[in-house]
């Protein structure tokens, strides 16, 4: 039976590895998401962007409205105390970061 000896370095070489293939992931996915995020001028998808910090990505847009379009929203406006008035009007949700995250990748 061969002895098993373990290679220098091995640790160092797997999270390399890892980090590799982490920020190749968190690149498909803004790219899938600036793909499939709806375009009216631009500046959404032009936002999106995506940062990693250790184990964790952020991948998202600083645009106080990315969130509403991605969940929907109820349509409203300042009513002259300054409180908020809602139409009854909805604005569908138009998902573009959660099915880039959740997009069947290949190994």
């Amino acid at each position: 039976m061969a002895e098993y000896r373990e290679e220098p370095g091995w640790k160092e070489k797997i999270a390399d590895d890892v980090r590799e293939l982490f920020g190749k992931l968190t690149g498909e996915v803004l790219e899938d998401a600036k793909r499939l995020v709806p375009v009216d001028t631009g500046h959404l998808r032009e936002s999106l962007s995506s940062e990693i910090n250790g184990d964790t990505a952020r991948i998202g847009s600083d645009l106080n409205y990315a969130l509403y379009v991605e969940e929907g929203h109820r349509v409203g406006y300042a009513g002259p105390d300054g409180e908020t008035v809602f139409t009854g009007e909805v604005v569908p949700p138009q998902p573009y970061l959660r099915p880039a995250l959740y997009r069947r990748r290949g190994a």
